[in-house]
C-alpha cells in the first residue's frame, strides 16, 4: 500500500504551511520512494483526485482557516464521519471538495487523513509567521516517527 504524503499550498505567507511539513520532512530524512511519495502541490483543486488514485493511504496537509489560533492542527479523517461541508482551506476548490467528487468518482483512497495547520494570514509576499512555522516542523516531526514504527 502506497502512502501518498501531500503539502499543499501556495507561495503566499502562511498558506505556505504544507510545504513547510514536506521540507522538514525530507530535512528529517523523509523521501519519496518505493512506498512512499511525498510532494509539494500548488492549489491543485479537482487534479488532487488524479493523484488519489495510486495511493492506498493518504495524508493531505493544509492550510486553513476556521478561526483557531495560528498554529493550530486539525485533524480529519472520512472514516470518522463526515468531513465539514464547508471547504476551511484557503483555496477557491480545496481539499474537502476534492475528496467529496473523489468519493462521488469511486476514487477515494481506502486511508485518508487531513490535516489542517490554522494560518492567519495568506497575502502574496508576506512571510510564514511563527506560529504556522512551528505547527509544520511538529507536525513533520510526529509524521516522521510514526513512518519510523
Amino acid at each position: 500500500m502506497t502512502l501518498h504524503i501531500y503539502g499543499i499550498g501556495s507561495p503566499s505567507g502562511d498558506d505556505q504551511a504544507g510545504w513547510l511539513v514536506v521540507d522538514a520532512l525530507e530535512a528529517l530524512g523523509v523521501a519519496s520512494g518505493a512506498d512512499v511519495v511525498i510532494a509539494k502541490l500548488d492549489r491543485p483543486g479537482a487534479g488532487l483526485v488524479a493523484r488519489l488514485d495510486a495511493a492506498g493511504h493518504a495524508i493531505l496537509i493544509d492550510a486553513m482557516q476556521s478561526g483557531a489560533p495560528p498554529g493550530t492542527l486539525h485533524r480529519f479523517d472520512p472514516a470518522d464521519g463526515p468531513l465539514p461541508a464547508a471547504d476551511l482551506s484557503s483555496h477557491g476548490f480545496g481539499v474537502f471538495a476534492a475528496l467529496a467528487l473523489a468519493q462521488a468518482l469511486g476514487r477515494l483512497p481506502p486511508r485518508v487523513e487531513v490535516i489542517g495547520i490554522e494560518i492567519a494570514q495568506a497575502a502574496p509576499g508576506d512571510a510564514v509567521s511563527p506560529p504556522v512555522r512551528s505547527a509544520a516542523a511538529k507536525l513533520a516531526r510526529q509524521i516522521a516517527a510514526t513512518l519510523a514504527g
